[in-house]
């Protein structure tokens, strides 16, 4: 038996970025903004150059909406060239391909950095990030590279709301319908503020539904453990269970 899945597009990060802390069970890990930031400015030249405009814009502007601006259009113009499901980070950086959860990742270091007032939203398919101005809220939607930077205060409500009222149907997942774990993957609608480790533990997520559909079970396991590490989100440990007994199944064929 096997299972396909699809969620909203995924990274991997194969840099070290992460401080390890104390955990009784599971080794908890923290995605560090700053160790980002520092290895691809060390390792590639675009995103060094990136860094060095958005520090100078930084030292002009400071906390300011015309920041936010730069920031989101640089990094488009600088970066996020196409928009590819599945793209992990390094492909973000090399070629410019990315996906919701990478270009959402590549826009909140810098926010973390630069410490915007800034929350990371997560929904059952889709990551944006909302940003705090001023007494004034705007979305960065890092896949719109036209129009994604929204300040009108209507725009932005009805942006959310769109969100909101958005459901999943497990049958467009390609998973068998009866299995028990589902409700925990698709149930309930998922609208929340994320932290920026979470989001970087949904980049192991969707790596493992990515490797999944590709018929590489123990590798998606791997991702979804990682996952774990960052983020102990319900839909998170659903997935394990259903990537152990499909591995569990597959070893009993053999």
């Amino acid at each position: 038996m096997k299972w396909f899945l699809t969620f909203f597009s995924a990274t991997i990060l194969n840099f070290s970025g992460l401080a390890t802390g104390n955990s009784a069970e599971n080794v908890q890990v923290n995605f560090s903004a700053t160790n980002f930031i520092e290895f691809w400015s060390q390792n590639d030249l675009n995103f060094q150059k990136l860094n060095i405009k958005i520090e100078s814009d930084f030292l002009k502007y400071g906390h300011s909406q015309k920041f936010l601006k730069l920031l989101f259009y640089r990094s488009q113009k600088t970066l996020l060239k196409s928009y590819q499901q599945y793209a992990p980070i390094d492909a973000l950086i090399s070629d410019g391909n990315y996906d919701c959860v990478s270009g959402s990742l590549l826009l909140a270091v810098f926010l973390e950095k630069y410490d915007f007032d800034y929350q990371i939203v997560e929904t059952s398919f889709h990551v944006f990030i909302s940003v705090n101005i001023d007494g004034k809220e705007l979305i960065l939607e890092s896949t719109d590279p036209y129009n994604g930077f929204i300040t009108d205060t209507e725009e932005v409500k009805g942006f959310f709301n769109d969100f909101e009222l958005k459901t999943v149907d497990a049958k467009d997942f390609y998973l068998e319908p009866n299995h028990k774990l589902l409700a925990e993957v698709f149930s309930p609608i998922i609208f929340k503020k994320i932290k920026l480790q979470e989001l970087h533990g949904l980049t192991f997520f969707n790596r493992a539904i990515y490797f999944n559909n590709s018929g590489e079970v123990v590798k998606a396991l791997e991702m979804v453990q990682n996952a774990e590490q960052h983020y102990n989100a319900k839909r998170i440990l659903a997935l394990k269970e259903l990537l152990q007994a499909q591995y569990a199944i597959a070893s009993r064929d053999e």
